[in-house]
């Protein structure tokens, strides 16, 4: 019998699932937000999936953002982005991006919270037939790893000892926003522009993608209504899809300009 004082069962509610499409960076990034005070002001919890509208090359919360890299990402045509969330640098292109919005009562730490979404996650990843377990760290990180993708963590899941996810955390009064990354092809072609040819053979040696797994490349919708019904089966969530709402799109337009670089 599940534990009634469980996370998952804390969790077994009305979620609201949203799908925004492809939209520039900063706009991204200005949505989450928006939903996570929402949520903070006791909305019901929510998942929603995203793309970007041109390669974004996203920074964590408290990273450093090197000049000469900003140069390079406006040379080739790659728009940088503040997250609200922490963690390292993401370049965003041929992927499947999905934020978590909850309230963190119940869900303990940071990480016991990752570990709650990791068997959701890994569940939906499962109806695809792609079997990820979490990331057992073999070698220590290093301070100086740019890339997310270029150093597993124990939150991330992988398939054969390479990272197929990455997310990234933050907390805001009574509710956390957890952002999410599934990539459909790793684009190391412009990793290697962005950041050399031995940081995208580091990334590409130890990180895979959906396209690998499955050996064709799944479509969009078939990831989300996957992950979706990861969460449904793992923690007992109901989901009604809706659009975003004019209030929401306002605030995010109002809010963007802070996520930009």
């Amino acid at each position: 019998m599940n534990d009634p004082g469980s996370a998952e069962n804390r969790l077994m509610s009305r979620w609201q699932l949203l799908d925004t499409g492809p939209r520039s960076g900063d706009w991204n990034m200005a949505f989450d937000r928006v939903l996570l005070e929402a949520v903070a002001d006791g909305e019901a919890p929510g998942l929603r999936f995203y793309s970007w509208s041109k390669p974004t090359l996203s920074f964590g919360r408290m990273q450093r953002a090197p000049q000469d890299l900003l140069r390079r990402c406006a040379e080739f045509g790659v728009m940088a982005v503040r997250r609200p969330t922490g963690g390292k640098a993401i370049l965003h292109h041929h992927e499947v991006t999905f934020s978590i919005v909850a309230p963190s009562a119940g869900l303990g730490s940071i990480i016991e919270s990752y570990r709650v979404f990791a068997r959701a996650i890994a569940a939906g990843l499962r109806t695809l037939g792609v079997e990820s377990t979490l990331c057992e760290p073999r070698e220590a990180r290093r301070r100086g790893d740019l890339l997310c993708f270029a150093a597993p963590a124990q939150c991330d899941l992988e398939i054969g000892g390479k990272k197929l996810l990455g997310s990234a955390q933050a907390r805001h009064g009574r509710a956390l926003l957890q952002q999410n990354l599934l990539p459909l092809i790793l684009s190391n072609e412009l990793k290697q522009r962005l950041f050399g040819t031995g940081a995208a053979e580091e990334e590409a040696r130890i990180a895979t993608d959906l396209t690998t797994a499955l050996g064709y490349e799944p479509a969009f919708d078939q990831v989300r209504d996957a992950i979706a019904a990861g969460f449904e089966s793992e923690l007992g969530a109901t989901f009604e899809m809706r659009d975003r709402t004019a209030y929401e799109s306002i605030m995010a337009e109002r809010l963007k300009g802070g996520f930009a670089l």
